[in-house]
């Protein structure tokens, strides 16, 4: 005995095949002495099977022969692959279900490196050497892995491959945690794919946004490519996932365009391609569908397929289907009397209320809570304190109306409204602060559970590669369940942002995940997009689904000069300040013509508490001058022309005490420009 390992393993009755991975000892040279040796396989106390080896200086790849003791025989396995012949293997892969355009493209790519091959065997030479590496683009259950199986058999049929395996791996497999471990991950799946193929799936998450050199899926595409380019030979790489990330993924690196020339485009699979694969599943699964069963199982499909976006499942989604069905079968099965006396056909026939059982779109129930009548006096009499925005405090209180006479009359209220809500207008024309009061209102109203608020911007829901977005944007989501997710100029999300910089397709990702959530946990959370008109139209034209989730757009207006003098009093109040009248009457012409000449970037109440300030600051310094027997408490407390003479009326030299340009102002006699 030179050593053993024991493995605990569940066995279920319903396996055929049970695999068990184990291994002893060291690969180091020399560890091992060059013998004869054996494997022995004990069961239970019960010697099964022993596997001869020998160790010595060469290597034979192979299957060994096996003893088994009970039947004192030896067994030399067969490789059933070895018996297939090159049309077996396309025989099967023309016997899948679906991928019309798959096929025909594999045949003719099998057609023309028989082709090379030919012409080498005839004594032609070839600049370059015969490509194996592909890329396979499409959403998920298209098939991709299963003809990657395939590509590998063929490609050991024509001799080009030694094994024809395939080792599937992703981001996690290759990328490691610190400097120094992602090559060794990567040489390791290299060397077990040696002599098959290397499966990378989702291969985008390797390459982050061009900016980040810091990232080590840099690195494995480093090694891929010298791999691919120099390496030994003897592997097939193929790349996977959806089309816009692989087309960012072989931009991220000069040389992976220059190894991957096959392109093979999966298609989502027809509703009547889906339903034959729901009947082999049900072969598979060892069930039985009636003709009512099967009818609905193909309504589902076809909806599915109607309302479908790029995380739509395709094959997975049919086989989940069957396997609820299986489990609903199994549930009224073993809520019979006697379960045991079932026959075979009441235990593998699917019936129509089985398929009808399943919960393909679990809603959670929302609670019943009453109106708090006092929370939501205080928060209407917040929105009437404002400053202006009559057309936007007259849509909430219609909304306040509609919804209590929803809630009165016993209706759903979530069913009829979606209250996601849009607030669209120039900076500091109280956007923030609407969304903060009607955060209050939906509490008070009971449409929300928590009635909190999460603000949140485009840094906040996009990471830097694409994998990690949805995680991110996710994250936001389930922290504002319950209450409002308040996202900030939400334009940016967008591949153009504000100014026409290209963000890439991250963004895009972030609403594909909140448009999802949005669906899935209606009247959970709701979510209120803010930012400019000119930008928040194009925004909303980005994604259809955007348009019909948002029912409800609040237009924020600039100020109107008697508003902005309005709200500069109300601070100065708050301040526990009053400005005399000439001060007061100054600063009216001041804010009157900074409105005359305003653009786009016009700050509103912004730029009002910009004036207040700077007058709050000349009142300050104007009092640090003064003697203490001066300070009294009408000096302190009133804000003089002196405070604002500063503010110039001329559009030439609007301009604060400190030099600060918040309008126009001449530079060198020249053109205005803006400050």
């Amino acid at each position: 005995m030179k050593g053993q390992v024991v493995r605990l393993q569940r066995v279920e009755k319903k396996d055929d095949i049970i695999k068990i991975t184990a291994g002893w000892g060291s690969n180091v040279k020399g560890s091992w002495r060059k013998d004869l040796y054996t494997a022995e396989i004990i069961f239970m106390d019960r010697l099964l099977a022993v596997v001869p080896f020998e160790v010595g200086d060469d290597f034979i790849e192979g299957t060994p022969g096996i003893w088994f003791p009970d039947k004192q025989t030896t067994f030399l396995q067969q490789d059933d692959d070895d018996n297939e012949t090159f049309e077996d293997v396309m025989g099967k892969l023309e016997a899948l279900i679906g991928l019309g355009a798959i096929k025909a493209k594999v045949r003719d790519h099998a057609s023309y490196i028989q082709f090379l091959q030919l012409r080498k065997n005839k004594g032609f030479k070839e600049k370059d050497e015969i490509n194996v590496h592909s890329v396979f683009i499409g959403n998920p259950g298209t098939g991709k892995t299963t003809v990657a199986k395939m590509m590998g058999k063929l490609y050991k049929k024509m001799g080009l491959l030694s094994k024809g395996h395939v080792h599937e791996v992703d981001r996690v497999d290759l990328v490691g945690e610190y400097i120094g471990q992602t090559a060794p991950k990567v040489k390791e799946a290299i060397e077990k794919a040696r002599g098959g193929v290397l499966f990378i799936d989702e291969a985008y998450a390797l390459a982050r946004s061009n900016d980040d050199s810091k990232d080590f899926g840099r690195e494995v595409i480093e090694i891929l490519v010298k791999e691919m380019s120099n390496g030994i030979g003897d592997m097939a790489v193929i790349v996977a996932g959806y089309p816009k990330e692989m087309k960012h993924f072989l931009d991220s690196n000069p040389g992976l365009k220059s190894r991957f020339k096959i392109f093979f485009e999966f298609s989502d699979y027809l509703p009547q391609e889906l339903s034959q694969i729901a009947s082999y599943a049900c072969v598979e699964k060892g069930v039985k569908l009636t003709r009512p069963a099967k009818s609905k199982v193909d309504e589902i499909i076809t909806e599915a397929f109607r309302n479908r976006d790029r995380t739509f499942g395709n094959a997975r989604f049919v086989y989940d289907i069957i396997e609820k069905g299986k489990i609903q079968l199994g549930l009224r099965a073993m809520g019979q009397e006697k379960p045991h006396d079932l026959n075979e056909n009441e235990l593998s026939i699917i019936s129509k209320s089985d398929i009808d059982r399943i919960d393909l779109k679990h809603k959670k129930q929302l609670p019943e809570i009453p109106i708090d009548k006092e929370l939501l006096q205080l928060a209407m009499d917040e929105l009437d304190r404002l400053i202006g925005m009559k057309n936007v405090k007259e849509q909430i209180r219609e909304m306040v109306q509609l919804v209590q006479f929803f809630q009165e009359s016993g209706k759903n209220v979530l069913n009829n409204f979606f209250l996601h809500t849009v607030l669209v207008g120039n900076p500091g024309t109280g956007k923030t602060t609407i969304a903060r009061i009607l955060t209050k209102i939906y509490k008070a109203l009971g449409i929300l559970e928590r009635g909190h608020m999460v603000e949140t911007d485009r840094q906040g829901l996009v990471a830097g590669y694409v994998g990690q977005t949805a995680i991110k944007t996710a994250e936001k989501i389930d922290e504002s369940m319950g209450g409002v997710l308040f996202i900030d100029e939400a334009y940016s999300l967008t591949s153009m942002g504000n100014g026409g910089h290209s963000h890439g397709d991250f963004g895009n990702e972030a609403i594909q995940t909140l448009l999802k959530r949005m669906e899935d946990h209606r009247g959970e959370f709701f979510v209120f997009v803010a930012g400019y008109p000119d930008n928040m139209e194009e925004f909303l034209k980005t994604n259809p689904g955007l348009q019909s989730r948002f029912d409800k757009v609040l237009k924020f207006e600039d100020y109107s000069p008697e508003e902005l003098v309005d709200i500069a009093m109300q601070m100065f109040e708050d301040e526990n300040l009053k400005p005399e009248d000439k001060a007061k009457e100054h600063l009216s012409k001041y804010l009157a013509s900074i409105y005359e000449y305003r653009d786009k970037y016009f700050g509103n109440a912004r730029t009002v508490r910009s004036v207040v300030t700077a007058v709050i600051m000349n009142h300050n310094l104007r009092l640090s001058m003064l003697p203490k027997e001066g300070r009294t408490d009408t000096t302190i407390k009133t804000i003089t022309f002196e405070d604002v003479e500063t503010f110039k009326t001329d559009k030439d030299d609007f301009s604060f005490s400190n030099k600060k340009t918040i309008g126009f102002k001449s530079i060198g006699g020249g053109s205005p420009k803006r400050g």
